[in-house]
């Protein structure tokens, strides 16, 4: 998200990083890894999102989240 509405980055540059951010987990994603259970009763042992908030602080535009759109970059 960062890389994808930096507008002092090359166009090319924004526009890669908009089709990089689909194939990365969301904060929902993540969360939902923290809960699963393997069949073997194991957890993954992930903490929530929403239980270590201070990551996001470095994140300017926020977490990447099922709500974000990210537009495609136009010059």
């Amino acid at each position: 998200m960062e890389l994808a509405r930096d507008e002092r980055l090359p166009l090319d540059v924004r526009r890669s990083a908009v089709v990089i951010a689909r194939h990365f987990p969301t904060i929902e994603d993540v969360s939902h890894l923290a809960i699963f259970r393997h069949s073997s009763g194991l957890r993954l042992g992930l903490a929530a999102a929403s239980d270590t908030p201070s990551w996001t602080i470095a994140c300017r535009f926020g977490p990447l989240r099922y709500s974000t759109r990210l537009a495609w970059p136009e010059e």
